[in-house]
C-alpha cells in the first residue's frame, strides 16, 4: 500500500510541483541576469549562487510533494526550457541529471529523509555546470550561434572559453558549486523545520 501511494500522484502533487518548478526556474533567471553584469561573477559564482538560493525551495517541493520522480519533473522542465532557448543538448542532460536525484531519493520517498534530500541537491548542483560545459566541449557550434543571435558581445564569449578552458577554474567552480548546494541543502532543513511547518505549508 505504502508503494502505490508513493507512485501515484495526485493533482494538487501536479500543481505544487509544477508551481515550485517554475518558481525555482524564477530564481535561476533573476539570478543569471543579476550576474551577467559581471563576467567573473556570472562565470565563476552565478550556478553555485543559485543552487544555493533554490535548495530551500526545492526542500520544500520535495516535503510537499512525497513522490516518486518529482526531481525528475523538475529537472525536465529546466530542460525543456533550455530547448525552448535553442539549447536542445541540454534537455537530455537535465533529464539524465533528474532520474540521478531519483535513485539517491527512490528509498523511502513517503517520508523524504533531509539526509537524502540535501545530498540529491548537492549532487544536482554539481551536475548544474554541465550547463557551461557541456557547450565549451561538445557543442560549441551550437552555443555560439545561440550566443551571437541572443546579443551576447564578443568579450562575454572570450570571458567563458577563458574560463571553462581552464583546469584550475574548471575545479574551482565545481568545487565551489557543490559546496553552495550542500549548504543550501542544510539551510533548507533549518528553513523547513522553524518556518514551513509553522505557516502550515507541509
Amino acid at each position: 500500500m505504502k508503494k502505490n501511494k508513493a507512485l501515484k500522484w495526485e493533482i494538487k502533487d501536479v500543481i505544487a510541483a509544477a508551481l515550485l518548478s517554475l518558481f525555482l526556474i524564477l530564481i535561476q533567471f533573476i539570478v543569471n541576469m543579476v550576474c551577467m553584469t559581471n563576467h567573473f561573477v556570472s562565470m565563476v559564482l552565478s550556478v553555485g549562487f543559485t543552487m544555493f538560493l533554490c535548495a530551500p525551495v526545492y526542500y520544500l517541493l520535495l516535503c510537499r510533494v512525497r513522490k516518486h520522480f518529482v526531481s525528475l519533473v523538475y529537472m525536465s522542465i529546466v530542460g525543456m526550457i533550455y530547448l525552448l532557448m535553442g539549447n536542445w543538448y541540454l534537455l537530455p542532460y537535465f533529464v539524465a541529471v533528474g532520474m540521478i536525484c531519483e535513485v539517491i531519493l527512490w528509498k523511502n520517498c513517503s517520508e523524504r529523509n533531509p539526509k537524502q534530500i540535501i545530498a540529491a541537491w548537492t549532487v544536482a548542483s554539481l551536475l548544474y555546470n554541465g550547463v557551461n560545459l557541456l557547450p565549451i566541449w561538445f557543442f560549441w557550434e551550437t552555443y555560439y550561434s545561440f550566443a551571437k543571435s541572443g546579443g551576447m558581445d564578443q568579450s562575454y564569449i572570450d570571458s567563458y572559453i577563458s574560463y571553462y578552458k581552464t583546469p584550475g577554474w574548471i575545479i574551482f567552480i565545481v568545487i565551489f558549486t557543490a559546496i553552495c548546494g550542500l549548504a543550501g541543502g542544510l539551510a533548507g532543513k533549518k528553513i523547513m523545520g522553524k518556518h514551513f511547518k509553522k505557516t502550515g505549508l507541509l
